[in-house]
């Protein structure tokens, strides 16, 4: 939450507008303070905030579907080999999907 409202002042002092890039964006949240977090938060800190989250670890797909609105794109990393990765767009009303069928599958 500190960090949250410190990248918020930041913003909005700098009168600067750059884009905001938050890796594992709720990791220490509770359900509620997601919610809080995805509908007022990272819709106003911005014009432009990249998310890097665990899917259904930091983001679950109930959070996502709150997101999804205001997603214009979206990017898996796909794990290519042991040494090599790849960005793959997916369009983001199947970004939860697309994952579950690279990934979920194995598990």
């Amino acid at each position: 939450m500190y960090s949250s409202a410190l990248l918020s002042a930041l913003v909005d002092e700098s009168n600067i507008d750059f884009p905001v890039f938050i890796d594992s964006p709720m990791q220490k949240f509770d359900q509620e303070h997601a919610e809080n977090i995805i509908r007022h938060f990272y819709p106003t800190v911005s014009d432009q905030v990249v998310l890097f989250p665990l899917i259904h670890k930091e983001l679950t797909q109930d959070e996502y579907k709150v997101l999804k609105e205001r997603v214009n794109r979206s990017f898996l990393i796909d794990n290519l080999t042991k040494d090599s990765s790849a960005f793959l767009e997916v369009a983001p009303e199947l970004l939860i999907q697309k994952y579950d069928e690279l990934y979920m599958a194995s598990n």
